[in-house]
Parts: structure tokens; C-alpha cells; sequence
């Protein structure tokens, strides 16, 4: 009898191992609403790993095909994740990814709900221009508490720390002081770190936006004319809590993490704004950020390392946000530096 039930549970989790059957349809179309046909599509059903075998230890499988006249192409696959995601590629556009689909379950070895109908809107793409295109990457902060300037076209801090001339952000680290406490679980290391970025000019600025879409333009074609704030402030801390709340006295909750970073925002912004005697713009330079200004105090404690993704349009007065990967205008950079998406 015991035997029986060990080789019937093994039998269960065998069934539950094998991948399962998915189908989807995916539907492209262009931003007029017109169906798009020969776009490649591809799907990639996940499957994890041998129990034992490790975390991280998984494998995609990838079903691709092509769509019709209609702009339908149907996939299906084997996987033992419940989840599907979508990926296309068309000629003259940028293509898009991360679409995709959370199964609620499976019947009979197929997941569900069972081909359901994906819409994947491309962007074509328009006029592409020539920009300075950086990813500066853990760049080291070269002074605190004082305003420190960067200069966008010459990937640099301003002088004395670096070979820039213009100061087109003005990055102000407060790295605060630092004290230890004690609570239940031991010692806590408390901080304050405040980020600060400024502008040199009157009508220069930034401004957020939510990172949303599948297209390989991570952004609206055009920086907006207006809506540019002069500050923006980013905080990371880690503070004694002197007010709790009601929640926070039940567990006995000592600290409270203040965290003003964003996982899906993208920034545009202005520089080298020039105005006529009316307060008119004359002259400005147009940009954009994909993700958010990182940061971090090494495990020294030396330094605050900083991290930001940027393009800047250097024509007066465009706000074309089209990269041509083609032609950054930083030329020799680390491949750690390069950036290629548009």
C-alpha cells in the first residue's frame, strides 16, 4: 500500500512537470490600426529547471513565425511556466517586446485560457538624428555638498574635476551623516542620502514620464515644449522612526527606508536655454533619459557612485527624439559606455 502511494505521487509530479501546450494570436498593427503582414514573431515559453538543479536554472522555448495579410500570425509552444512573451520585428520600424500573456492554469496538458489574441502596435520609424548617446555608468561623484557640473556633450564633469566647459546638469550630493542604533535584531546603520540635480540656465528643467511602452522607442518622438521643472530631488535613507504608526508598533519596527527612485520612468529635459528680452525661448537643447539617475555609496564608504542613460539633440530647437544608432556622436567609447537603442 505505501509503495503504491509513493509511485502514484510520483506520477503527480511527473504530470506537473511535463511542459504544457500554449497557443496564442498575435495581431500587429501599425499606429494608423491597419494590419501589418511578414513581421517576424517570436514567442518564448519559460521552463525551469530539474527540481535540485539550482535557482536561475531555466531554459526559454521559442516558437517564431510570420504574420498575414491580416497582421495574424499563430504560435504554439511547450512550456512549464505560466506565462508567454511576445517580441516583433518589422522592417522600418522599431519593432516591440515584452508583451505578453499570465496563464490562469492548465486542462488537459494546454494552458489557459487557451490562444488568446495579442495586439502588437509597431511605430515606424521616422527621421532619425545624430546625438550624444551615453550610458555613464557608476561614474564616481568627485566632490560632496558642493554643486558639481556635468556636461552632456563632453560626457564630463566641468572643470576643475573634468574636461567639460558647460554646466548642463548641476548634480548636488547631501550624503548626510550616519549614526548606529540599536533594536531587537542588533545593530542598524542609519543614512541620508540626497541626490540633487539642477540647471545652469532660466528655462531649463526636467520632467518625468512613466516608462510604458513595448516599442524599441522608449519614448514619444518629441520632447514637449513645456511642463520642464528646475529641480529635481532624489533621496535614499534609512531613518529612526519617531512617529510610528499602528503597523510599525504592532511588529516593533524600529527604521523606515525612504526611497524616492522609480523602476519605470524616463525623463526628458532642456538645456542651454537662451530667451529674448520678452522671456521667449530663442534657443535650447532637447534631450532624453531612459531609466532612473542611479546612485550608491560603495562598500568603502569613498564614494558616491552615480549612473545615468542619456541622449542629447544637439540642433537648436529640435526635439526630434529619434536616435540613429548609426551616428552617436560620441565617438571611441567602452563598450560598456555605447549605447545603441533609439
Amino acid at each position: 500500500m505505501i509503495l503504491r502511494s509513493f509511485v502514484f505521487l510520483l506520477g503527480l509530479l511527473a504530470m506537473n512537470l511535463q511542459a504544457h501546450e500554449g497557443r496564442v494570436t498575435v495581431r500587429v498593427i501599425g499606429e494608423d490600426g491597419l494590419p501589418i503582414a511578414d513581421a517576424k514573431v517570436e514567442a518564448q515559453l519559460e521552463s525551469a529547471g530539474a527540481p535540485g538543479s539550482g535557482w536561475g536554472n531555466t531554459s526559454l522555448n521559442s516558437v517564431k513565425g510570420i504574420t498575414d495579410v491580416n497582421g495574424l500570425c499563430v504560435l504554439t509552444g511547450k512550456g512549464d511556466e505560466p506565462s508567454v512573451v511576445i517580441g516583433v520585428l518589422k522592417e522600418g520600424t522599431y519593432g516591440a517586446d515584452g508583451y505578453g500573456v499570465e496563464f490562469t492554469g492548465s486542462i488537459l496538458g494546454r494552458w489557459q485560457p487557451w490562444n488568446p489574441t495579442i495586439e502588437v502596435v509597431l511605430q515606424k520609424i521616422g527621421v532619425q538624428v545624430p546625438m550624444y548617446a551615453r550610458k555613464f555608468w557608476e561614474g564616481r561623484m568627485p566632490v560632496e555638498n558642493k554643486p558639481c557640473g556635468f556636461d552632456l556633450m563632453a560626457g564630463d564633469w566641468v572643470a576643475p574635476y573634468g574636461k567639460g566647459g558647460a554646466s548642463d546638469f548641476v548634480f548636488e550630493l547631501d550624503h548626510g551623516s550616519e549614526r548606529t542604533i540599536t533594536n531587537r535584531y542588533g545593530s542598524v546603520r542609519l543614512y541620508d542620502n540626497k541626490l540633487t540635480i539642477n540647471f545652469s540656465n532660466d528655462g531649463d528643467g526636467i520632467q518625468s514620464l512613466v516608462a510604458t511602452s513595448h516599442s524599441g522607442l522608449k519614448s514619444p518622438r518629441l520632447a514637449p515644449l513645456e511642463g520642464y521643472q528646475p529641480t529635481l530631488e532624489k533621496r535614499d535613507a534609512l531613518e529612526e522612526i519617531t512617529d510610528p504608526t499602528p503597523h510599525e508598533k504592532e511588529f516593533r519596527i524600529t527604521e523606515r527606508t525612504i526611497l524616492d527612485y522609480q523602476n519605470n520612468v524616463n525623463y526628458f529635459f532642456r538645456v542651454r536655454t537662451k530667451k529674448d528680452a520678452s522671456g521667449n525661448i530663442t534657443n535650447a537643447l532637447y534631450g532624453k533619459i531612459y531609466g532612473e539617475f542611479g546612485g550608491y555609496v560603495d562598500m568603502r564608504k569613498t564614494m558616491f557612485r552615480l549612473s545615468f542613460t542619456y541622449y542629447l539633440n544637439p540642433e537648436p530647437n529640435s526635439r526630434n527624439m529619434e536616435f540613429d544608432p548609426k551616428q552617436n556622436l560620441f565617438k571611441n567609447l567602452k563598450p560598456l559606455e555605447q549605447v545603441a537603442a533609439p
